[in-house]
């Protein structure tokens, strides 16, 4: 039995069999397999009362090692970079799982902080990431150093719109 039929190719999943070309096939398959990690990652940190978006941005803020940041300072870091900050932070605010105060430097500006509360859903959080984690789990160690390097290289195309 070949490699490729071993698992559903994406022609089974979405029921088209056939493309344009491999590129085409290509682009259509990691459209369609990073919306199905987007949607395993959502309903894991659903369990936990968050958004992925709110881990990412408690994730940042527990980076700053007590040290407040703004808004746009954690725009700057969000993963997704159309992420709502204000929304998000308030939030977390009314979770209580970070604080929001008006910046001693900037009146324009808000400073956020994590709070104990939210340091310690992140530490819950990951002592069950394992489980996301495994999503990955049977690609060998030589599998992922490729898949990376080839994520990588797709983000820094010479076409690439950002």
């Amino acid at each position: 039995m070949s490699a490729e039929n071993q698992f559903n190719r994406i022609e089974d999943e979405i029921q088209q069999y056939t493309f344009r070309n491999e590129l085409s096939k290509a682009g259509i398959n990691l459209i369609y397999t990073g919306t199905w990690l987007k949607t395993a990652h959502s309903d894991f940190f659903k369990s936990f009362g968050i958004t992925w978006p709110q881990h990412n941005l408690l994730r940042i803020l527990r980076g700053q090692k007590g040290k407040p940041v703004n808004v746009n300072a954690v725009k700057e870091r969000m993963m997704d970079k159309s992420s709502n900050v204000s929304r998000i932070t308030e939030k977390l605010q009314k979770k209580k799982l970070i604080e929001c105060r008006p910046s001693l430097t900037d009146k324009r500006s808000v400073d956020i902080t994590i709070t104990q509360k939210g340091l310690d859903l992140l530490s819950t959080v990951e002592s069950r990431v394992h489980e996301i984690n495994n999503l990955l789990s049977h690609l060998e160690s030589g599998e992922l150093v490729l898949l990376n390097m080839i994520l990588d290289k797709i983000r820094n195309g010479k076409d690439n719109p950002s």
